[in-house]
């Protein structure tokens, strides 16, 4: 006699291997997506960092200083970097707030005691923190 198909116990089996993989697989896809998510408003708070820095710069050569309406201009480029679950919020010219899923973190832009430039800084015990800015408040 021929066999035209898979027997009960063939599918079952199949059934718990694709099961286990997916236990394996679905945590390790969430930590990439928070992985990539800390990358991407890491670079997009590199770069605001930077477009602040230079802003300082420039202002400093003509001898005037930067206020907080232009800090605040520039923090709001952060704003339209957002995207569903991963997204920067600007309170005022002093405080930031990004959400990386169900995680928020608090972010203070304040002036760097030695070079006088705005920069953007967290508490050091915040390890969500320390991971999105690569710098730690002292």
């Amino acid at each position: 006699m021929k066999r035209v198909g898979f027997s009960m116990i063939e599918l079952v089996f199949v059934i718990v291997i694709v099961g286990v993989l997916t236990a394996i697989a679905v945590p390790r896809l969430s930590v990439s997506r928070d992985d990539a998510c800390f990358a991407k408003l890491r670079a997009n708070l590199s770069e605001t960092e930077t477009i602040l820095s230079r802003e300082y710069t420039k202002r400093f050569l003509q001898g005037t200083t930067i206020n907080d309406a232009d800090k605040l201009k520039y923090l709001k480029t952060l704003e339209s970097n957002n995207s569903d679950g991963c997204a920067f919020k600007v309170n005022d010219a002093s405080k930031v707030t990004a959400t990386i899923r169900s995680i928020t973190i608090s972010l203070d832009v304040t002036t760097d005691p030695l070079t006088k430039s705005p920069t953007i800084t967290c508490d050091a015990s915040n390890e969500s923190c320390r991971k999105l800015t690569g710098k730690a408040k002292p």
